[in-house]
């Protein structure tokens, strides 16, 4: 056999046995289901706020902490929401009940909006109670 033919005969026998293999395919798919990292915040942190959400970020365990009929309850992603709009804030509070946390940007401590939900208004903000003109 010449050179042609035993190059044509090896390229023969390299087609078939790449067309009898089976082909596999293969899609891997990451997607982030955690918020952004904090700027300034310890590399170390135990959890953030996410106001968007009403909720808490457990970093090490990367899980979302919500309040779901009056419980608190650790989920892998929370449903309806996009991570990638959160602005979470950093905590610095460790433990396992950062609602409890009192601190800067948590009047009462508790989440924004949640101290008036559950005291009401107060003076001031009713009628009758104001520095206005009658």
């Amino acid at each position: 056999m010449n050179f042609i033919q035993k190059t044509a005969a090896l390229a023969t026998l390299s087609l078939l046995a790449l067309a009898a293999a089976p082909a596999h395919a293969q899609v891997n798919i990451n997607i982030n289901t955690a918020p952004p990292v904090v700027v300034g915040a310890p590399a170390d942190a135990q959890y953030y706020y996410i106001p968007e959400a009403n909720a808490y970020y457990d970093v090490p365990a990367r899980r979302y902490i919500v309040q779901r009929n009056g419980q608190w309850a650790r989920f892998e992603r929370l449903d309806g929401y996009d991570p990638r709009s959160f602005h979470p804030q950093y905590i610095a509070y460790r433990g396992d009940s950062p609602w409890l946390w009192k601190g800067k940007g948590h009047p009462h401590g508790m989440p924004p909006g949640q101290a008036k939900k559950l005291y009401g208004p107060g003076p001031g903000h009713g009628k009758g109670h104001g520095k206005g003109r009658h």
